[in-house]
């Protein structure tokens, strides 16, 4: 990694001052790029989380059987034995 990477980073990404940017040490810049990718990682998470939610609440006046966001779909994060049967939704739909 270069230094003109670490200040893009720095500067851009983690919007720190230049002066703050160079008072820290490579591992305090390390740890504060993890904790700012964790942050991004956390909020899209929460965003497919909302989506596959608002497919639920959409789809629910429309079958008989009530669907929860899980039966949808099933992601990365999450520990579950089964993964959401497609055909099957789409058959649930169909009744």
């Amino acid at each position: 990694m270069t230094w003109d990477e670490i200040e893009e980073m720095g500067l851009g990404q983690l919007r720190l001052t230049p002066f703050l940017l160079y008072g820290l040490t490579f591992a305090e810049f390390s740890n504060a790029m993890a904790g700012h990718y964790k942050e991004i990682e956390e909020r899209e998470k929460a965003e497919w989380e909302r989506t596959r939610w608002l497919a639920a609440i959409t789809i629910n006046p429309h079958v008989k059987k009530r669907i929860t966001p899980k039966d949808l779909a099933t992601f990365p994060w999450e520990k579950k034995e089964k993964a959401a049967d497609g055909i099957g939704i789409l058959r649930q739909l169909a009744k």
